[in-house]
């Protein structure tokens, strides 16, 4: 069992690494409405949060950098849902298994 851990900057999992979160709708001067949005309270606004991982889950990560992913794969497809079309198609490397954005 790794008893050792590294801490590294990763995605924050409450934003999603977006940053920032809606928080309420606004009115403009012309009428118009649009949606606030407010800084994510865990990340403070920078999509970024500290995590601890084992070395084992280290060693995996740096794998995967050092991949120069020659092989893809497409996983998902297109999807047809009350008029509206939308797909889930994501790249993953066939060597380390990450997906490619």
């Amino acid at each position: 069992m790794d008893k050792i851990k590294v801490k590294i900057l990763s995605k924050c999992d409450d934003c999603d690494g977006q940053a920032y979160l809606p928080s309420a709708k606004g009115t403009d001067s012309r009428g118009v409405d649009y949606q606030r949005y407010a800084p994510c309270p865990t990340c403070e606004g920078s999509g970024q949060a500290e995590k601890w991982i084992t070395l084992h889950e280290f060693q995996a990560l740096l794998k995967e950098l050092q991949c120069p992913h020659e092989h893809v794969s497409q996983v998902g497809g297109f999807h047809f849902s009350a008029g509206d079309v939308w797909d889930d198609i994501q790249d993953v490397c066939d060597d380390c298994g990450q997906i490619l954005d």
